[in-house]
């Protein structure tokens, strides 16, 4: 078991059917103190800031250009487009920052994970960016195994009753490992050669309960790294 700091943060990144949210969950089930922030919950705090600024005595022109600021966050949900998943990210970094900034005040141990995260925007010539720069550990997780990433889709897809055919479940899982979860972890790696708190994971071959574990041991190496 790890002894986690109360104002440890955990950032957990990957592409769509990776398995984020199953972590997630299983990590809190082994480590209650932990707290779990979805991306919903930042998209909300988004969406409240954007309301409150067109609700103000503004042009139409105005509002129109926040819309357009904001136009990418929600299309690069679908989008396969890895340039497009960075620029959603980045609109995300100051939302983050406060999340982290607010756990780790109130001594609260917290897991973000969303799938518009891309860890290397939270770094800036091989240093975090500020706010980022204590006890805040980046996990992407990675799936080489191409069958493994269909496997995952489809059980999706059948347990939300969506009406995908296979074909175009094979179609949109080949495009989102080709232009994001390939690049995704390739990018994180190289990262990762130079920090310390970035860790990219391949678990393709890894049951629920052994992503736990890697995680775990990943977050205790961090843990005594940090000490030294």
């Amino acid at each position: 078991m790890i002894n986690l700091p109360k104002d440890f943060v955990l950032i957990i990144s990957g592409v769509s059917c990776v398995g984020k949210t199953t972590a997630a969950y299983n990590l809190l089930k082994e480590y209650p103190e932990f707290k779990r922030v979805t991306e919903l919950d930042i998209i909300r705090m988004i969406l409240r800031s954007t309301i409150k600024d067109a609700a103000n005595n503004i042009s139409c022109s105005e509002r129109k250009k926040i819309q357009e600021k904001f136009e990418h966050l929600f299309s690069s949900s679908t989008s396969e487009d890895f340039f497009v998943l960075k620029e959603q990210s980045r609109t995300l970094v100051k939302c983050i920052k406060e999340i982290v900034k607010r756990q780790q005040e109130r001594k609260i141990p917290t897991i973000i994970e969303g799938v518009s995260i891309v860890p290397s925007v939270f770094f800036q010539d091989g240093k975090p960016l500020k706010g980022f720069e204590k006890n805040v550990l980046f996990i992407n997780l990675f799936l080489s195994d191409e069958n493994e990433h269909y496997s995952r889709r489809e059980k999706r897809c059948s347990e939300r009753e969506y009406t995908d055919t296979k074909e175009s479940i094979h179609r949109r899982v080949e495009c989102i490992r080709n232009n994001k979860n390939n690049i995704l972890h390739k990018e994180t790696v190289e990262l990762s050669l130079f920090v310390n708190n970035v860790v990219s994971i391949d678990i393709s071959h890894l049951d629920e309960k052994m992503v736990v574990c890697r995680i775990a041991n990943i977050i205790q190496n961090y843990l005594n790294t940090c000490k030294n």
